[in-house]
């Protein structure tokens, strides 16, 4: 249809045994760039759909021989079956929860407007676009890997370059920075796993975790008897359990000064000594270290050794936080709910178009983490199929910089009617380009949930929001 960025041509299919109303609607909507079969009996039009795939179809409920309703199941037996608009003369409740309940899209009573045909088609194509986005975007995290960084971003993507390029470098020290819950063991374990060490072990230790003394014996073992209610026959280390690949020393800037000591003269020697002992054993590690301190200011503040700083600091990569890589949050969304619909034995088939908008506007001050544990919400929520604006935790909201204040301009109403209708109309839709179309800040504007506003935009018929980026690779 005009002005709708749809992949190929629509096709349309219109099962109704009134010439004028077939031919009618085949002109109508050929002037909107759409393919357009007609059918005027159920048989025809079952026999259509199964010789080829129609997008939309437009079935009357009051066809000679079998009734419309009677069919309409089996109009939409196709792995992608159509959008089913049923057009009836008999307005009632009844025959509209039956066409809904046997999977109609929408129902249109006779007579009708042009406007109101063309607004229920361009609506289901819409549905329909977002539905093709979800299916490459599960397609597209099922072939990522378990220890494959998620994301198309500009941010991500030079994260990816750099871990290609340290890499080739397999005993290069690498510093990964980053807010908390950004992924950077995941970075560490990528970093690992594309090295030539991907076969050798991958051991990871928070060193915020244990006192000096706990984490000194964990990272360096221990001989037989070096310390009360030490093992009688001593403790193999994480340095030595790394041996041949990587050890992973998270959140390196909560470790006291004097086991950083020790750390440095491992980096400068490579070799090592339990405690207690005495022979220098060698360490065949590469040593990723991550924190969340900006180890800069630390040195500075005097709380982390200089020298050691240098010796972490010869790669650093620097994880983004999600704030920064809004285009990936569908990507990572679709990611953890494949993980739990598996985990949950449920059919998660993806997102609402207004959840998703949900996901992307929140500013996710926690991150990856954040996201997902707000996916696993979701996931025990819904019973299955889409996950719905309902289905999510209740969030802050607001734009992803932060920035809430919006200037209270002074809206000046037009026109003569000043029904009720009419002024709601041009409210909603004046909030709506003050916000740019963030629903979510709108809504908040208007004293409303997201679902209401919704609504609004499709009872006045104001069009949908400017198209965000489209995904691409």
């Amino acid at each position: 249809m005009k002005n709708l960025n749809y992949p190929g041509l629509p096709r349309i299919l219109v099962i109704d045994d009134e010439d004028g109303i077939r031919e009618g609607l085949r002109t109508l909507l050929q002037s909107e760039g759409v393919s357009v079969e007609t059918a005027k009996s159920a048989e025809d039009g079952i026999q259509r759909v199964k010789q080829k795939n129609f997008d939309v179809i437009i079935l009357d409920i009051n066809l000679p021989g079998a009734d419309g309703l009677s069919i309409l199941s089996s109009l939409r037996t196709n792995s992608s079956p159509a959008d089913v608009v049923v057009l009836t003369g008999y307005g009632t409740v009844a025959n509209t929860v039956e066409a809904m309940r046997k999977g109609a899209t929408d129902v249109i009573e006779k007579p009708f407007t042009h406007d109101r045909m063309l607004a229920v088609i361009r609506r289901c194509l819409e549905t329909r676009q977002l539905k093709n986005e979800l299916t490459w975007l599960h397609d597209r995290v099922r072939e990522l890997t378990a220890t494959e960084l998620i994301g198309l971003s500009p941010s991500i993507r030079e994260v990816q370059t750099l871990i290609d390029q340290v890499a080739h470098a397999p005993d290069t020290t690498v510093l990964v920075t980053g807010q908390s819950g950004t992924g950077k063991e995941l970075v560490a374990r990528c970093v690992h796993e594309h090295s030539n060490r991907r076969h050798g072990p991958f051991v990871a230790i928070n060193c915020a975790a244990l006192n000096e003394n706990l984490l000194e014996a964990e990272l360096f073992g221990y001989e037989a008897g070096s310390f009360t209610g030490a093992n009688k026959e001593g403790k193999q280390g994480l340095f030595a359990m790394a041996a041949g690949g990587t050890l992973f020393l998270d959140e390196i800037g909560e470790m006291e000064k004097t086991l950083q000591a020790k750390l440095l003269r491992v980096l400068q020697e490579r070799t090592f000594r339990r405690v207690g002992g005495v022979q220098d054993i060698a360490a065949d590690v590469r040593i990723i270290a991550s924190t969340n301190r900006d180890l800069r200011s630390e040195v500075d503040g005097g709380r982390f050794r200089e020298d050691l700083f240098y010796r972490l600091n010869v790669m650093t990569i620097e994880v983004p936080p999600l704030a920064e890589r809004q285009q990936d949050i569908p990507l990572l969304a679709h990611y953890f709910l494949d993980q739990f619909g598996r985990q949950m034995g449920k059919s998660l088939t993806g997102f609402t178009e207004e959840s998703t908008e949900t996901l992307c506007e929140y500013r996710w001050p926690g991150n990856i983490r954040e996201l997902k544990n707000a996916i696993e919400h979701a996931s025990i929520v819904c019973p299955g199929g889409m996950i719905d604006e309902c289905h999510l935790p209740k969030f802050s909201g607001g734009a992803v910089d932060g920035s809430d204040a919006i200037a209270r301009n002074v809206i000046v109403l037009e026109g003569a009617d000043c029904s009720i209708r009419n002024l709601e109309s041009q409210l909603v839709g004046r909030v709506l380009e003050m916000t740019k179309w963030n629903i979510s800040r709108a809504a908040s504007m208007l004293g409303i949930n997201r679902t209401t506003l919704y609504n609004k935009i499709r009872l006045y018929n104001l069009g949908s929001r400017p198209s965000r980026a489209q995904v691409s690779v």
